[in-house]
């Protein structure tokens, strides 16, 4: 019984997997692969706290690296928990859907502003007033607020396209 169970999940993944590579699908996997691609092409500066120009970076402890990685499997892990809630999705309405897919879009465009006020004025706003000095661990709760607005800009967007290509992909299954 639960390998008829495994069987018909992959049978219906693959199917969605197939309907991804339509316009919706093109979309959620940009949105999924801007992480690695901002490393290469650094749209969203991304970097440690002394690269060149001054404001290019402001991690302490963490490399852009690891913050692309982290990034990236949350993006993912939101794909496959989004495909997995699909059925409690197909049961709202498609307006409801739609309105959460914007919702996300408009958290995601807030995290991205957070991320950039804080890559540009974590100093000021943060570090200079409270006396935090380069090397003090205390600089960790700045990275941390960084990866996490950094992250939560393509979580959300990701989660934004997937709601929208779930609309697609009920309609086109009916």
């Amino acid at each position: 019984m639960s390998s008829n169970k495994g069987a018909a999940f992959l049978k219906e993944f693959k199917e969605f997997i197939f309907f991804l590579q339509g316009l919706w699908g093109i979309l959620t996997g940009i949105s999924v692969f801007f992480p690695l691609s901002n490393v290469l092409s650094k749209v969203i500066p991304l970097g440690d706290f002394y690269d060149e120009p001054p404001g290019s970076g402001a991690f302490q402890y963490f490399s852009p690296e690891m913050v692309t990685a982290i990034a990236t499997l949350i993006t993912v892990f939101v794909i496959l928990s989004t495909f997995i809630r699909r059925y409690e999705f197909e049961a709202q309405k498609k307006s409801q859907i739609h309105g959460q897919a914007w919702l996300s879009f408009a958290i995601g465009l807030l995290s991205l502003i957070l991320y950039l006020v804080l890559n540009f004025g974590i100093y000021e706003l943060f570090y200079g007033p409270l006396e935090i000095w380069g090397g003090d661990p205390r600089r960790l709760i700045g990275d941390i607020m960084l990866l996490l607005s950094y992250s939560a800009f393509f979580v959300l967007m990701t989660r934004a396209f997937m709601l929208l290509g779930l609309i697609e992909y009920f309609e086109h299954k009916s």
